[in-house]
């Protein structure tokens, strides 16, 4: 026989109200343990960690060669002109990410050359004008290959390859020149005559008076060629950065004449190599001829048939440049070109020095029908970019004579 006890409602009634209690109080620590737990992780990922910090990373493009897959950067607007630039704010942009973001890894070659023209050592402009600068870099280019230059070859018309003097007089020299340039720039014309073996690499043609003597220096030739009827051609094709009518802007001492697209397109200086004859001098005959003033027709006819320089050029004189202006009017805009965007284009720089002494010379770039940044606050004349392959830009010695130069502009790629 077995014996059961059956309980009493009270005895049930507490026994459940114990359960409800254990329940409770077991749903309760679960939560508060969960709260708990968040409370903790976040203290340890917001609060005690610091948040790092966003990075604003910066690359420089190297002066050298500008991006070749990229498209050309947005155009500058150019204004009204004014004195002096208006200053154009840098925005930078810093994306803070919550989440680690995966990048495409990039490999950056570094450029071909020093990156020194910002600094204002490379063309040897910046506290002074002393163009030599070492072994490899002077203001007639750079020893080592380049990776966006026009390459350059020195002839010294005053002996033959094997050294013999030609004995050519001024007059014969500037035959050799006339000729050259009217007839297709062969330079097997000029092979009869010592080349230095070694050629340089410039981005642009920017030099301030200085002696004759440093452009045989600067090709390694010093010792075998002395400082006159010299003949330095650069030679090498571009790609134009932009559709639109230009014409170069210029002057040398003694020549800088231009070929591009197969057309001379600028030639002014104290010579003109086209026509094979002095052109600035005391008289000014011939820049009165070219700014068409009344007489001179034998002159202004010479010019028209030269193609180049025909009357009425234009002539922008610079405060800064008082010696120019004094004997060749100033500086001379050339015949215009169109070009199209992205389409390459050959181009030939011939510069010369004839007589020897001082040489000098400026090659700036002038866009037909854009209204120039700024201007010369006493002469009025445009302050324009000057013409170069690279990004770099000199830095002349603003105590001496100089023309001077926009450094915003377009940049013509060279390409091999």
């Amino acid at each position: 026989m077995s014996l059961h006890i059956e309980p009493t409602e009270e005895a049930v009634e507490t026994l459940r109200k114990e359960r409800r209690k254990n329940y409770i109080a077991a749903l309760a620590t679960s939560i508060l343990s969960v709260v708990l737990a968040g409370a903790i992780l976040y203290s340890l990922t917001i609060i005690i960690a610091a948040p790092e910090e966003p990075k604003v990373v910066g690359y420089i493009t190297p002066d050298d060669a500008p991006p070749s897959d990229t498209p050309p950067p947005p155009e500058v607007q150019r204004e009204t002109s004014s004195a002096s630039h208006a200053e154009t704010p840098v925005k930078v942009v810093v994306a803070a990410a919550a989440a680690p973001v995966n990048l495409p890894k990039i490999d950056i070659d570094p450029p071909d050359e020093p990156v020194m023209l910002e600094e204002g050592n490379m063309l040897g402009m910046g506290n002074g004008f002393g163009p030599d600068l070492g072994d490899s870099t002077s203001a007639f280019g750079s020893k080592e290959p380049a990776g966006s230059t026009l390459v350059g070859t020195f002839y010294d018309t005053k002996q033959t390859q094997g050294g013999r003097p030609t004995d050519l007089s001024q007059e014969q020299f500037c035959s050799i020149l006339s000729r050259f340039v009217n007839r297709g720039w062969n330079e097997a014309d000029l092979n009869r005559f010592y080349k230095s073996p070694q050629q340089l690499y410039a981005a642009q043609f920017y030099v301030p008076r200085t002696s004759a003597s440093e452009a045989p220096k600067a090709y390694g030739c010093a010792d075998k060629v002395k400082p006159s009827r010299w003949i330095a051609i650069y030679r090498g094709k571009v790609r134009a950065p932009k559709s639109g009518t230009f014409r170069f802007v210029g002057a040398g001492d003694d020549v800088i004449a231009v070929r591009f697209n197969n057309q001379n397109v600028f030639d002014y200086g104290w010579f003109q190599a086209s026509l094979g004859k002095m052109t600035a001098a005391q008289d000014m005959k011939w820049i009165n001829a070219m700014q068409n003033k009344p007489g001179n027709d034998a002159l202004k006819k010479e010019l028209r048939d030269a193609g180049i320089n025909v009357p009425p050029s234009t002539f922008y004189k610079y405060s800064t440049s008082k010696h120019w202006n004094d004997t060749m009017g100033g500086v001379v805009a050339g015949k215009t070109f169109t070009v199209k965007q992205g389409d390459v284009y050959p181009i030939e720089i011939l510069i010369s020095e004839i007589p020897g002494g001082e040489f000098g010379m400026t090659l700036l770039l002038e866009e037909v029908g854009m209204e120039p940044m700024s201007k010369d606050p006493k002469t009025g004349a445009p302050i324009l970019p000057l013409f170069r392959t690279n990004y770099g830009v000199p830095k002349p010695d603003k105590n001496k004579e100089h023309v001077p130069f926009d450094e915003i502009g377009i940049v013509w790629e060279s390409v091999k």
